[in-house]
């Protein structure tokens, strides 16, 4: 008789047959052998050579899934393959040759005899397989009593199995992999903000091409985020929501369009306008300080620039308290990197400890005085004056 091969993308289809894989009792695949009718020698060598030939395509497989996570899948926040299926479905498709194959192992170990009756439906090839889930024959003999092709085709078997479950396993780690992202904002806007780095270093001229030329720059996806943000949603539950849904050219799109409108917007970026909203002054004079920080040795341990002084920068910066100080905190870092600034400041934990000494008065409101008017000074040294300021502004170009 006939068996359904068919079975669901999903999950729980992984989740059973990973379960079925494990089955490689002596006794399962004896009488599976009985039922199958596979008695003769002949037939033996035969299905040995079919499991070689299935056990290699299994291992490729494998380690193409193990590229596809060693390129970065879960770090990506657009991917090409999301677009049309779910993790899961992709993941199996990329391993069809291990399924079709494992099914059809399972296949050859099924009851061979006609059932009695007139029943057309087809029985499941998992649940009838001596190796799957269907009731077997305990065997008075063990494996040493049966032919040496026998128990080297148990052998193959044994490792063929071996191996598709070791490629379900990685299936199963990527499908939670991205689960937990997707259940996880921060982690979700933080892989979008590294995305979002590389394709604006990446595209440069484009941008800047854009900006020059004035060109159209609606993008319906924009739109809708704006149109979450309405809402109320963070762009970390936002992040959320679009991870592993874009393909690659889509996510492009976006963050260019983005990153030009921002530009002609007062000529500041979606980043400074989170931390100053619009206020252009103050954006300026936080890009002149950060960009010659270095002038006035802030304190710290050698190389290195202190907590006490970034919390009092942060201070002086005085950023929207809407935004958390591990925003300030990158945007900072970044600016103060491409500027050339040749410190490295500390960690986020030391400057939390620094504005605990402010908020305490830890640190004393003349010190606070003292450090405001050195930055106040450092800026008048160095800002630009009104009509350069807006020539500047926009090109200004979140890089």
């Amino acid at each position: 008789m006939a068996y359904d091969r068919h079975i669901d993308k999903t999950e729980e289809e992984l989740c059973e047959l990973r379960d079925v894989y494990s089955k490689s009792e002596v006794d399962r695949f004896t009488d599976g052998l009985e039922a199958g009718r596979i008695t003769s020698e002949e037939k033996v060598i035969e299905f040995t050579n079919f499991i070689r030939s299935s056990d290699g395509l299994t291992q490729l497989e494998h380690t193409r899934l193990r590229k596809l996570m060693d390129e970065g899948f879960i770090e990506k926040f657009a991917t090409n393959y999301n677009k049309r299926y779910s993790t899961c479905h992709m993941l199996m498709n990329k391993m069809r040759s291990s399924i079709s194959r494992g099914l059809g192992m399972l296949e050859r170990l099924c009851e061979k005899k006609r059932s009695r009756g007139s029943d057309n439906s087809k029985r499941r090839v998992i649940d009838n397989s001596k190796m799957g889930k269907s009731p077997y024959t305990p065997s008075l003999w063990g494996l040493e009593y049966h032919k040496e092709s026998v128990r080297t085709l148990y052998n193959e078997i044994k490792a063929y199995e071996g191996h598709l479950t070791a490629c379900i396993e990685l299936c199963l780690h990527i499908v939670e992999q991205v689960a937990y992202v997707r259940n996880h904002p921060k982690d979700a806007y933080e892989k979008h903000m590294n995305s979002r780095r590389d394709v604006l270093l990446n595209n440069r001229s484009v941008i800047k091409r854009f900006i020059d030329l004035n060109a159209d720059m609606d993008n319906g996806l924009m739109a809708k985020v704006e149109a979450w943000k309405q809402e109320k949603k963070s762009m970390e539950e936002i992040s959320a929501m679009l991870y592993h849904t874009l393909d690659e050219n889509e996510y492009n799109d976006w963050i260019i369009s983005e990153e030009v409108m921002a530009a002609r917007r007062q000529g500041i970026t979606n980043q400074e306008r989170a931390l100053w909203g619009d206020d252009k002054q103050q954006v300026m004079r936080c890009r002149t300080a950060y960009s010659h920080i270095d002038e006035v040795q802030p304190e710290g341990q050698e190389g290195r620039i202190g907590g006490k002084f970034m919390a009092l920068l942060h201070n002086w910066s005085k950023v929207q308290p809407s935004r958390g100080l591990e925003y300030w905190q990158t945007y900072f870092v970044d600016f103060y990197t491409a500027s050339g600034g040749v410190l490295t400041p500390v960690k986020l934990s030391a400057v939390k400890r620094g504005l605990a000494q402010i908020t305490k008065a830890e640190i004393g409101q003349k010190e606070v005085d003292s450090f405001n008017r050195m930055m106040d000074n450092l800026v008048q040294k160095y800002m630009l004056t009104s009509d350069e300021q807006e020539k500047r502004m926009k090109k200004a170009v979140d890089f």
